[in-house]
């Protein structure tokens, strides 16, 4: 992966029902953060073929054509909120390196 990629970060909390994962296979209960980096240029290519935060996220859905994807800054990189996956695809995540899991509290 290029450096310029940043990781996405996956939160252990609060798991919720947010909608199906874009694996398909599972339903997206583990929040995370997405590099906007990746929306600006190109996901890794290993998150692009996973289909990784790809799914339909309810929170970025409201009324008919809202779409609330919200920014916020850790360290001076810019993350869009209101992302998901399932806990299957947060551990290929992690172990194909383009994100991290974090204990800290989801923004």
């Amino acid at each position: 992966m290029e450096d310029y990629l940043k990781k996405a970060i996956i939160y252990d909390g609060p798991e919720d029902t947010y909608g199906p994962c874009g694996c398909g296979m599972g339903m997206a209960i583990v929040p995370v953060l997405v590099p906007k980096i990746w929306f600006e240029d190109k996901f890794p290519d290993e998150a692009d073929y996973d289909e990784f935060c790809k799914g339909f996220d309810c929170r970025r859905v409201a009324g008919m054509s809202c779409n609330n994807v919200f920014e916020h800054e850790i360290e001076g990189e810019t993350y869009l909120t209101n992302f998901s996956c399932c806990r299957e695809c947060a551990q290929k995540a992690v172990e194909g390196g383009y994100a991290i899991k974090t204990e800290a509290e989801h923004p």
